[in-house]
Protein backbone atom coordinates (compact mmCIF):
# COMPACT_ATOMS: atom_id res chain seq x y z
CA UNK A 1 0.00 0.00 0.00
CA UNK A 2 1.43 3.46 -1.30
CA UNK A 3 -1.42 5.36 0.19
CA UNK A 4 -4.00 5.64 2.97
CA UNK A 5 -6.57 6.17 0.42
CA UNK A 6 -6.19 2.32 -1.29
CA UNK A 7 -7.17 1.53 2.26
CA UNK A 8 -10.30 -1.05 1.13
CA UNK A 9 -13.16 -0.54 4.18
CA UNK A 10 -14.70 2.88 4.64
CA UNK A 11 -14.56 3.24 8.29
CA UNK A 12 -10.89 2.43 8.09
CA UNK A 13 -10.35 5.29 5.28
CA UNK A 14 -12.34 7.37 7.45
CA UNK A 15 -9.89 7.11 10.56
CA UNK A 16 -6.87 7.51 8.63
CA UNK A 17 -8.51 10.75 6.55
CA UNK A 18 -9.24 12.48 9.67
CA UNK A 19 -5.86 11.65 11.17
CA UNK A 20 -4.29 13.21 7.99
CA UNK A 21 -6.58 16.12 8.28
CA UNK A 22 -5.43 16.99 11.97
CA UNK A 23 -1.83 16.64 10.38
CA UNK A 24 -3.17 19.13 7.77
CA UNK A 25 -4.07 21.68 9.94
CA UNK A 26 -0.96 22.10 11.94
CA UNK A 27 1.56 22.07 8.18
CA UNK A 28 -1.00 24.62 7.08
CA UNK A 29 1.16 27.72 7.63
CA UNK A 30 4.64 25.59 5.91
CA UNK A 31 5.29 26.57 2.14
CA UNK A 32 3.76 23.87 0.03
CA UNK A 33 6.82 21.73 -0.72
CA UNK A 34 7.77 21.44 2.96
CA UNK A 35 4.12 20.57 3.82
CA UNK A 36 3.61 18.10 1.32
CA UNK A 37 7.28 16.21 2.26
CA UNK A 38 6.04 16.39 5.78
CA UNK A 39 2.53 15.01 4.79
CA UNK A 40 4.02 12.16 3.32
CA UNK A 41 6.11 11.08 5.91
CA UNK A 42 2.74 11.34 8.27
CA UNK A 43 1.31 8.72 5.86
CA UNK A 44 4.15 6.54 5.59
CA UNK A 45 4.87 6.41 9.27
CA UNK A 46 0.72 5.19 9.37
CA UNK A 47 1.24 2.83 6.84
CA UNK A 48 4.58 1.57 8.13
CA UNK A 49 2.53 0.76 11.53
CA UNK A 50 -0.40 -1.11 9.54
CA UNK A 51 2.60 -3.26 7.96
CA UNK A 52 1.24 -2.20 4.17
CA UNK A 53 -2.00 -4.06 4.92
CA UNK A 54 -4.55 -2.48 2.49
CA UNK A 55 -8.01 -4.87 3.83
CA UNK A 56 -6.70 -3.56 7.63
CA UNK A 57 -10.27 -3.16 9.81
CA UNK A 58 -11.19 0.14 11.54
CA UNK A 59 -9.92 -1.18 14.53
CA UNK A 60 -6.30 -2.02 13.46
CA UNK A 61 -6.09 1.27 11.59
CA UNK A 62 -7.14 3.18 15.32
CA UNK A 63 -4.74 0.71 17.12
CA UNK A 64 -1.73 1.62 14.89
CA UNK A 65 -2.69 5.33 14.67
CA UNK A 66 -2.69 5.12 18.40
CA UNK A 67 0.84 3.47 18.06
CA UNK A 68 2.13 6.41 15.96
CA UNK A 69 0.57 8.92 18.24
CA UNK A 70 -1.29 12.05 16.86
CA UNK A 71 0.16 14.69 14.69
CA UNK A 72 0.46 17.28 17.43
CA UNK A 73 2.82 15.26 19.72
CA UNK A 74 5.44 14.54 17.18
CA UNK A 75 5.26 17.35 14.19
CA UNK A 76 6.03 20.80 15.87
CA UNK A 77 9.12 19.15 17.51
CA UNK A 78 10.06 17.69 14.52
CA UNK A 79 9.62 20.48 12.26
CA UNK A 80 10.75 22.92 15.16
CA UNK A 81 14.11 20.50 15.42
CA UNK A 82 14.49 19.97 11.32
CA UNK A 83 14.17 24.19 10.87
CA UNK A 84 16.45 24.77 13.90
CA UNK A 85 19.34 22.75 11.99
CA UNK A 86 18.97 24.60 8.70
CA UNK A 87 18.97 28.01 10.47
CA UNK A 88 21.81 27.16 12.74
CA UNK A 89 23.58 25.91 9.19
CA UNK A 90 22.14 29.14 6.72
CA UNK A 91 21.28 31.71 9.71
CA UNK A 92 18.42 32.11 7.85
CA UNK A 93 15.70 33.97 9.53
CA UNK A 94 12.54 32.47 7.82
CA UNK A 95 14.33 28.94 9.58
CA UNK A 96 14.58 30.97 12.67
CA UNK A 97 10.87 31.82 12.69
CA UNK A 98 9.79 28.49 11.86
CA UNK A 99 11.82 26.99 14.56
CA UNK A 100 10.11 29.04 17.17
CA UNK A 101 6.80 28.64 16.02
CA UNK A 102 7.03 25.00 16.23
CA UNK A 103 9.21 24.35 19.03
CA UNK A 104 6.48 26.90 21.11
CA UNK A 105 3.77 23.83 20.47
CA UNK A 106 6.04 21.45 20.93
CA UNK A 107 5.79 21.29 25.17
CA UNK A 108 5.71 23.40 27.97
CA UNK A 109 9.16 23.30 28.27
CA UNK A 110 10.33 24.73 25.14
CA UNK A 111 7.30 27.07 24.86
CA UNK A 112 9.27 28.55 27.85
CA UNK A 113 12.84 28.34 26.31
CA UNK A 114 11.13 29.43 22.98
CA UNK A 115 9.51 32.42 24.75
CA UNK A 116 12.85 33.62 25.90
CA UNK A 117 14.69 33.31 22.93
CA UNK A 118 11.91 35.51 21.18
CA UNK A 119 12.78 37.98 23.49
CA UNK A 120 16.47 37.42 23.16
CA UNK A 121 16.00 37.85 19.48
CA UNK A 122 13.77 41.00 19.29
CA UNK A 123 17.32 42.59 21.44
CA UNK A 124 19.35 41.52 18.71
CA UNK A 125 16.91 43.46 15.80
CA UNK A 126 16.79 46.54 18.40
CA UNK A 127 20.36 46.98 18.23
CA UNK A 128 20.75 46.57 15.05
CA UNK A 129 17.81 49.24 14.22
CA UNK A 130 19.32 51.46 16.76
CA UNK A 131 22.20 51.03 15.29
CA UNK A 132 20.73 52.00 11.79
CA UNK A 133 18.78 55.32 13.29
CA UNK A 134 21.88 56.63 14.93
CA UNK A 135 23.56 56.66 11.51
CA UNK A 136 20.44 58.41 9.68
CA UNK A 137 20.35 61.08 12.94
CA UNK A 138 22.89 61.63 15.47
CA UNK A 139 20.44 62.03 18.08
CA UNK A 140 18.05 59.08 17.21
CA UNK A 141 20.05 56.58 19.64
CA UNK A 142 23.44 56.40 21.70
CA UNK A 143 24.98 55.63 24.74
CA UNK A 144 25.37 58.53 27.43
CA UNK A 145 26.75 59.67 30.63
CA UNK A 146 24.20 61.66 33.02
CA UNK A 147 25.17 64.26 35.12
CA UNK A 148 24.93 61.78 38.05
CA UNK A 149 27.63 59.61 36.16
CA UNK A 150 25.16 56.47 35.48
CA UNK A 151 24.96 55.41 31.73
CA UNK A 152 22.11 54.94 29.86
CA UNK A 153 20.79 53.82 26.72
CA UNK A 154 19.20 56.97 24.89
CA UNK A 155 17.08 56.67 22.03
CA UNK A 156 15.34 59.56 20.63
CA UNK A 157 17.18 62.55 21.93
CA UNK A 158 15.89 61.74 25.80
CA UNK A 159 19.03 63.09 27.19
CA UNK A 160 19.84 66.28 25.25
CA UNK A 161 22.55 67.24 28.44
CA UNK A 162 24.03 63.92 28.84
CA UNK A 163 27.79 63.24 27.25
CA UNK A 164 27.26 60.98 24.15
CA UNK A 165 30.20 58.82 25.16
CA UNK A 166 30.74 56.23 21.88
CA UNK A 167 29.61 59.01 19.31
CA UNK A 168 29.29 57.63 15.60
CA UNK A 169 30.92 54.34 17.36
CA UNK A 170 27.88 53.22 18.73
CA UNK A 171 26.81 52.23 15.11
CA UNK A 172 29.43 49.58 14.05
CA UNK A 173 29.06 48.21 17.59
CA UNK A 174 25.20 48.27 17.71
CA UNK A 175 25.14 46.41 14.85
CA UNK A 176 28.09 44.12 16.04
CA UNK A 177 26.05 43.40 18.67
CA UNK A 178 23.28 42.51 17.03
CA UNK A 179 24.66 40.29 14.47
CA UNK A 180 26.82 38.54 17.30
CA UNK A 181 23.79 37.91 19.69
CA UNK A 182 21.75 36.57 16.58
CA UNK A 183 24.11 34.52 15.49
CA UNK A 184 25.11 33.03 18.66
CA UNK A 185 21.40 32.62 19.13
CA UNK A 186 20.96 30.41 15.98
CA UNK A 187 23.21 28.35 17.16
CA UNK A 188 21.93 27.39 20.18
CA UNK A 189 18.60 26.84 18.59
CA UNK A 190 19.32 22.90 17.72
CA UNK A 191 19.96 22.31 21.63
CA UNK A 192 16.84 23.90 22.67
CA UNK A 193 14.27 22.96 19.89
CA UNK A 194 14.76 18.91 19.61
CA UNK A 195 12.58 16.53 17.80
CA UNK A 196 10.88 14.00 19.91
CA UNK A 197 11.17 10.24 19.76
CA UNK A 198 8.71 9.08 17.15
CA UNK A 199 7.09 6.74 19.05
CA UNK A 200 5.79 7.75 22.76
Amino acid sequence: MERLTELEHEPARALAAEYMHEADILLGRLPRPVARHYRREVELRVIDALNGGRNASAETVARALDLVGPPGYYLPSEIGGQAARQAARTLNPRRVVEALRYGAMSGPGTAAAVSVLGLLYVAAAFAIIAGIARLISPDAAGVYQLANGAYVLGLGGNYPEARDVLGILFVPLSWAFGAGLYMALTQLLPVLIRERSRRR
